[in-house]
C-alpha cells in the first residue's frame, strides 16, 4: 500500500480549493455577461419604452391569406412570419423578402379572458387587388406533393396546415406603436407589456362585453410594430370561427402556462 503523507494531502487540498475559487469566479463572470447581454436584449427590445397609444387610427382592411394557429404562444409569430416569406420568395429570382414586412399580420382573438400569452391567432399577409399574385403563391403551398424538400426549421412541421383566404374590414381602431427587434426578448414583451397596456386601454373606452381583438404588423428595417385594436366589426375578425367562450381548447391553453406568476416574476425583476 502506497502512503500519502499529511503534506502531500494538506497540498491537494489547497490546489482543489484553488481552483474551486477559480472555477467559482469564471462562472460569477459568465453569469454577469450573460446578464448583460440578456439586459441590453430587454432594453433594445423596448423595456423601459412607453407604449403609446391612439384611438384615432384605421385598420387598413384588405383581403387576408392566413394560417390559422392553435395552442401555440403568441411569442412564437415571428417564426411563422419568416415561414410565410420564405414560402413568398420560392418563386422570386431573388431573397429580399423585406418587401413582405408591412404586409404581414397576425390577428389575436383569445385575449378576453384571464391573460395567459397562448392561444388562437392568425398568421398571414394582407393585401389588395394589385397582389393578387401573392394570393395564389400562398395557396399553391396547400398542395403538398409540389414541395417534397422540407426544411428543417421550427415551423416546417406546420407546413400542413392549410392557408386559408378571409376579408378583414377597414374599421376604425386603437392603434399603438412599439419597438422590435425580430426577436423572442422583443415577443416576450409584447406579449406581457403591449398586449396588456391595449387591454386596459380598451377597456376604459370599450362598451361592457365588446369583444377585445388585437392585429399586429411590424417592419424590420424600422424596427417598430403596428398593433390595432378594432373599435367596431371585431367579430369579422375572427374569420367564421368560434369566440373565445365558445371554443374548447381555450382552457387548455391556459393550463400552458401561469401568466400570473410569470407577470409578477417581470414585474419584480424589471420593474414593469
Amino acid at each position: 500500500m502506497t502512503g500519502i503523507s499529511y503534506h502531500e494531502l494538506s497540498a491537494s487540498s489547497k490546489r482543489q480549493g484553488r481552483h474551486s475559487s477559480g472555477e467559482r469566479k469564471q462562472l460569477l463572470l459568465v453569469c454577469a455577461v450573460a446578464f448583460a447581454f440578456l439586459l441590453k436584449a430587454f432594453v433594445d427590445a423596448g423595456l423601459f419604452k412607453d407604449v403609446r397609444i391612439s384611438d384615432d387610427g384605421i385598420y387598413p382592411g384588405g383581403t387576408f391569406i392566413y394560417k390559422l394557429i392553435e395552442h401555440k404562444d403568441y411569442a412564437t409569430t415571428g417564426g411563422f412570419w419568416r415561414m410565410t416569406r420564405s414560402h413568398l420568395t420560392s418563386n422570386r429570382g431573388d431573397n429580399d423578402d423585406s418587401v413582405f414586412d408591412d404586409i404581414l399580420h397576425a390577428v389575436y382573438i383569445d385575449l378576453d379572458t384571464t391573460y395567459s400569452g397562448v392561444g388562437r391567432y392568425f398568421a398571414g399577409i394582407l393585401i389588395d387587388k394589385s397582389m393578387a399574385s401573392y394570393k395564389q403563391t400562398l395557396l399553391d403551398r396547400n398542395n403538398s406533393s409540389l414541395f417534397s424538400n422540407k426544411t428543417d426549421d421550427e415551423t416546417s412541421k406546420y407546413d400542413h396546415i392549410q392557408y386559408q383566404v378571409g376579408d378583414l374590414p377597414s374599421v376604425r381602431a386603437i392603434v399603438a406603436t412599439f419597438p422590435w427587434t425580430d426577436g423572442f426578448v422583443s415577443a416576450l414583451l409584447h406579449n406581457y407589456k403591449v398586449f396588456p397596456a391595449l387591454r386596459k386601454y380598451a377597456e376604459k373606452h370599450f362598451a361592457a362585453r365588446q369583444k377585445f381583438v388585437v392585429s399586429t404588423t411590424c417592419n424590420r428595417e424600422k424596427q417598430m410594430c403596428l398593433h390595432y385594436v378594432p373599435m367596431i366589426q371585431q367579430k369579422d375578425f375572427l374569420l367564421g370561427y368560434p369566440d373565445t367562450d365558445a371554443y374548447d381548447g381555450h382552457e387548455d391553453d391556459l393550463l400552458q402556462i401561469n401568466q400570473e406568476r410569470l407577470r409578477k416574476g417581470f414585474s419584480n425583476l424589471f420593474g414593469l
